[in-house]
């Protein structure tokens, strides 16, 4: 497909999709940064290898409602009878 025609099937998305693709062509841009960075860490010798991170870690994870008062004040208070 060429650039042209990518242009105009853009143009026939909805704002939606069009907000979805820029979206994903920011992150993809971020994800392509990153690696020329451990690229040249690597090619300079500063780092030996790079890490992938571990998938667990970037989970998003469900807020759970606490009843009763804060979870901060709690550990706060726990904090002074020590």
């Amino acid at each position: 497909m060429r650039m042209q025609e990518i242009a105009e099937a853009i143009k026939t998305l909805s704002p939606t999709d069009r907000h979805h693709l820029r979206k994903l062509l920011r992150e993809q841009d971020e994800a392509d940064k990153l690696a020329v960075f451990h690229q040249v860490l690597l090619s300079q010798g500063l780092v030996k290898e790079v890490k992938k991170p571990d998938v667990a870690a970037t989970i998003e994870r469900q807020l759970i409602e606490v009843k009763g008062k804060p979870v901060s004040e709690t550990i706060v208070e726990e904090r002074d009878r020590q």
